[in-house]
């Protein structure tokens, strides 16, 4: 079989920096994002300058010719405080994508989202009045940054179920916390609040599991046929409040990691003090 061409945006941010390993050796890939230097300064090879915003259309078709897959990764992030205007912008990048794409006939779009989507839910899951939170519950953001994710994940619907035009496949993957929890950052905050983050850890290689799966899912249809879907980002945690039972049944999840044997002695530690 010949490989899937994907594009990918954001090419040297920090969570395309953990899928870069095996998007290069599985895919012929396209890399762009605004500059060709990850967070540290170091440049990241083969990206091409390519600012999103301000592309015309036919620059966004060139990239999206023959590309079977666009992995969307793509952010700016603002400065200033939070607001509506700042997040409009990442909308209206996340909205380009979707035109261009179907305008190319790239099959489907992964976009990074984030479970600040739904973050308000953790106040009830803090207070013990709920006990986890799938895909389907309502999005409820607490930010604008979480606003603006439930807005592409609601924009993707449309794209995905036909109601803008030609279909156009795509999967959102709400990440929660994709770095090592160290118990001595939270020294001095709640322990629900350690535990929240051990509940959300993801592993390099099961994020790295989880685009593959969703790249290269034969479907990814819902219950009434809509190729569509929100998976969160998590590893296969004991601890678990963020379900990923979808991402199991639809695209064949299988997390090797948990966060409760990773970080055993610390969670250990932290849990006793407490």
């Amino acid at each position: 079989m010949s490989r899937l061409r994907v594009l990918l945006t954001g090419a040297t941010g920090y969570v395309a920096g953990q899928l870069l390993p095996v998007l290069r050796e599985r895919y012929d890939l396209t890399m762009i994002d605004v500059r060709d230097t990850d967070r540290d300064g170091q440049q990241v090879e083969g990206v091409e300058l390519v600012d999103l915003l301000t592309a015309d259309a036919a620059e966004l078709r060139r990239l999206c010719e023959g590309v079977d897959v666009i992995v969307h990764a793509g952010y700016v992030r603002d400065e200033d405080a939070p607001s509506y205007a700042a997040e409009r912008r990442n909308l209206d990048m996340t909205a380009r994508v979707f035109e261009a794409a179907q305008q190319s006939g790239v099959r489907r779009v992964v976009v990074t989202s984030t479970n600040q989507a739904s973050k308000w839910y953790e106040q009830p899951w803090k207070a013990g009045r709920i006990d986890r939170v799938d895909p389907f519950d309502y999005p409820r953001p607490d930010t604008f940054y979480g606003w603006a994710k439930a807005a592409y994940e609601s924009l993707g619907f449309l794209y995905a179920s036909g109601g803008a035009g030609p279909v156009v496949e795509n999967v959102h993957v709400r990440i929660v916390c994709p770095r090592p929890i160290r118990a001595e950052d939270f020294a001095d905050r709640p322990t629900a609040d350690y535990l929240r983050d051990i509940t959300g850890w993801v592993s390099e290689r099961d994020l790295q599991q989880l685009y593959v799966r969703s790249i290269e899912a034969p479907s990814i249809d819902d219950e009434h046929g809509v190729p569509f879907q929100i998976f969160y980002g998590v590893s296969g945690n004991s601890r678990t409040f963020w379900s990923i039972a979808n991402a199991r049944r639809v695209i064949g999840y299988e997390p090797q990691d948990d966060s409760e044997i990773e970080f055993a002695d610390e969670i250990a530690a932290r849990t006793h003090q407490s």
